[in-house]
């Protein structure tokens, strides 16, 4: 059978992206951005009810839709899912000072493979960069493979030393009535912890059989990120709330790899 080259198409239609909270993302992504949103555009079932929002974010060439699916967004955390071109390190410095002004969490800037790299984590934890079109002239020894804030492909969860980063799962039962408060505050401080250095995995989980149950897996590159996970002020605050919202203290098992003879 001869190949045939491929149908032509015209560009890009839009992009989607997954998100646990409408309004809050579009507010987010307005404020950041800038974008408009395009209300002829919302996207709902016949019942009513709203699941997507398409908005107009300057520059970028195409409409971006905001789609209402928690569990992918939660998947998603820390997945890098679009990539904005700015001109130089003067150019992203600015967008740093617009972040700062707006109490936005944001990486440094970092040395990347060709520019200036800026990492800014949206309201579930997925991950908008800012990147420069000028290169930053750097030895390629200076690239910050290192840093938590720029992903090289799958890790292998292990500690420096060769041995597996710490892992544990925690369980946690809500008092009645509290478990959609304890849920939430769950899901916040699973996106806040996957921010921090060290961080692979930190997912909150909550049982189909028993709705008031919520089972919290976290694994960290090495003990010292977890200690210092322990250390933060938000844990400090984490404890107080659960103790607030928890039938009893959490349950928490570390966890070892099943080892081959």
């Amino acid at each position: 059978m001869n190949p045939t080259a491929p149908p032509a198409f015209s560009g890009i239609h839009h992009i989607k992206l997954p998100v646990t909270d409408l309004e809050r993302s579009a507010r987010w992504y307005g404020a950041v951005l800038g974008a408009r949103r395009l209300a002829e555009l919302d996207h709902h079932r016949p019942d009513g009810i709203l699941f997507a929002v398409v908005l107009d974010v300057p520059g970028l060439g195409t409409p971006l839709e905001l789609r209402l699916d928690p569990a992918t967004a939660s998947t998603l955390q820390g997945y890098d899912f679009l990539t904005l071109a700015v001109d130089d390190r003067s150019a992203l410095d600015a967008w740093t000072a617009h972040l700062d002004t707006l109490g936005i969490t944001h990486s440094p800037p970092l040395v990347a493979l060709a520019g200036w790299l800026l990492v800014v984590p949206d309201p579930d934890g997925q991950r908008l960069r800012l990147y420069t079109t000028t290169p930053h002239g750097l030895d390629a020894s200076r690239v910050e493979y290192d840093s938590p804030w720029i992903g090289t492909g799958p890790t292998t969860g292990r500690a420096h030393d060769g041995e597996p980063g710490p892992r544990g799962i925690t369980t946690l039962t809500a008092r009645p009535g509290k478990d959609r408060e304890l849920e939430l505050l769950l899901s916040e401080f699973a996106i806040a912890a996957h921010r921090e250095s060290g961080c692979l995995a930190f997912r909150a989980h909550r049982g189909q059989q028993t709705p008031g149950t919520f089972i919290v897996y976290e694994e960290w590159a090495s003990q010292q990120a977890l200690d210092a996970h322990h250390a933060t002020p938000r844990m400090d605050r984490f404890r107080t709330d659960v103790a607030r919202l928890a039938a009893s203290p959490p349950r928490t098992q570390p966890l070892v790899p099943c080892r081959r003879r």
